[in-house]
């Protein structure tokens, strides 16, 4: 009696090793006029990047799927040096409702930070 084996699929079996997720997330600094230059030029250098890998022949699909979320991680470091850094200390809240910028509950933490710069006076 013949015993059928079982399929293994090369993305499952990546993903059930902790070297591939579902999705990858990119946080884009975007509070500043200087990180648009900055965050354009990383873009680029990235969907360059992910259109060579795409192209690439003689990599499988989940090679190419592995390699693309590699990329896509490097893309994130990348951002998180944009300058200027964001003046929040991770996992801070400061927030009210009587903050005088509109109704409801509004996280405030970093407003004085940034209340404070000349460089973003119009």
């Amino acid at each position: 009696m013949r015993r059928n084996k079982l399929k293994i699929n090369p993305t499952v079996l990546k993903m059930s090793m902790g070297l591939m997720k579902f999705r990858r997330r990119v946080e884009v600094p975007c509070w500043h006029v200087d990180h648009l230059r900055k965050v354009i030029r990383i873009f680029r250098e990235y969907a360059d990047r992910l259109e060579a890998i795409a192209d690439a022949n003689k990599l499988k699909p989940s090679d190419k799927m592995s390699a693309s979320q590699q990329v896509i991680c490097q893309m994130n470091l990348d951002m998180q040096l944009v300058t200027p850094k964001d003046p929040r200390e991770r996992g801070e809240e400061r927030g009210g409702y009587n903050h005088g910028f509109g109704r409801g509950y509004l996280n405030t933490n970093g407003f004085d930070e940034l209340m404070a710069r000349d460089d973003m006076d119009d």
